[in-house]
């Protein structure tokens, strides 16, 4: 049964969907919005099992996107908008850049063959130690091990700091007889107030006595990087080199590592100029922003809101796009206007 406030944000939606694109043509010139996007993922993949729900759209949604996107705004690659955005060169009155995050491979297998329909630009942000690996972020382990503690009460022992943050989501899940993705969502949430070193170490010292699934690379490659850039319409950005969540106090070698190098990596990998940079789960510090603005054209966090004349260009927001809000065309443009 649908609530009150279900149907009053179903309303809201409907309004804010008619009233965005009319609204646009006022917008300051050069105004440009920046989409976010990590995943794309088919209904039934299995990989949505391990995954945050905020993270993927389906290949219909990201066709509707694509379809919609290009009725309004012109499509830009991110890197030459700035360039041109510096020179004071003349820009589209109302812009568009995709962009994705993590390098996974569905990029390569579901969003670049509707790239290549719609002839749309975009970036991927890739993690250069991982490239070609079989290697999960933590995020998708614990959701791996949540579900596993969840089915098998006994098979999982976490570490007393995880099992604070834990236990009331896996309880809570067996009074109600069901593990949704909000609760795993909601565990992910909670363990990234612990610091990046931490929550790697706990899950690492989670003891499980059932066999975990082997891992599939979910990454993208060598040769699968090599096809999305020959098609012209892809580049590629750094997302540092071990996913390494920049804020807090950083060492000058974690900065050189996951900032720096991570740059000289991805170019001899690539074979292209990696102008561009992503922080971690949008984590900043002022020492990590002053490394990024020393080492790249821009940058991009997971704030939300459009990029207008007065945006700092190594800290320039983003609308995150997903399959729960933005699945329709009412969804996606009222997500779009950054309204609601």
């Amino acid at each position: 049964m649908k609530t009150f406030k279900s149907i009053a944000k179903a309303a809201a939606v409907q309004v804010v969907a008619r009233a965005a694109p009319p609204a646009w043509r006022w917008r300051k010139p050069r105004s440009l919005v920046i989409l976010m996007y990590h995943r794309v993922l088919p209904v039934n993949s299995p990989a949505r099992l391990a995954e945050q729900p905020g993270m993927y759209v389906s290949p219909e949604t990201f066709d509707l996107h694509l379809t919609e996107i290009k009725r309004y705004f012109e499509l830009v690659d991110l890197a030459e908008w700035l360039r041109r955005s510096r020179r004071g060169e003349s820009l589209p009155p109302l812009a568009c850049a995709i962009t994705f995050d993590d390098g996974w491979r569905d990029n390569h297998d579901y969003a670049l063959p509707l790239m290549t329909k719609h002839r749309v630009p975009a970036t991927i942000f890739l993690v250069s130690g991982y490239v070609g690996t079989a290697y999960q972020f933590w995020p998708n382990r614990l959701m791996s091990l949540l579900r596993t503690a969840f089915d098998h009460p006994d098979a999982v022992a976490f570490p007393r700091p995880l099992r604070t943050i834990l236990d009331p989501v896996l309880s809570a899940a067996s009074a109600r007889g069901q593990l949704r993705a909000e609760d795993a969502d909601l565990a992910v949430q909670r363990a990234k107030t612990l610091d990046e070193p931490t929550i790697r170490g706990l899950i690492d010292a989670t003891a499980v006595a059932k066999d975990q699934p082997s891992g599939a690379r979910d990454l993208l490659d060598r040769e699968e990087i090599g096809r999305m850039a020959a098609t012209g319409l892809v580049r590629f950005g750094s997302h540092t080199a071990t996913h390494f969540r920049l804020a807090g106090e950083i060492s000058p070698a974690d900065l050189e590592r996951e900032i720096v190098e991570s740059r000289g990596t991805l170019q001899a990998l690539t074979g292209q100029d990696i102008d561009l940079f992503c922080y971690p789960n949008g984590d900043t510090s002022a020492t990590a922003i002053d490394c990024v603005r020393r080492h790249y054209l821009g940058a991009v966090t997971t704030h939300a809101g459009w990029v207008e004349g007065n945006s700092d260009p190594h800290l320039l927001p983003r609308i995150g796009v997903h399959d729960d809000a933005t699945r329709t065309r009412e969804g996606f443009l009222a997500t779009l206007s950054s309204w609601i």
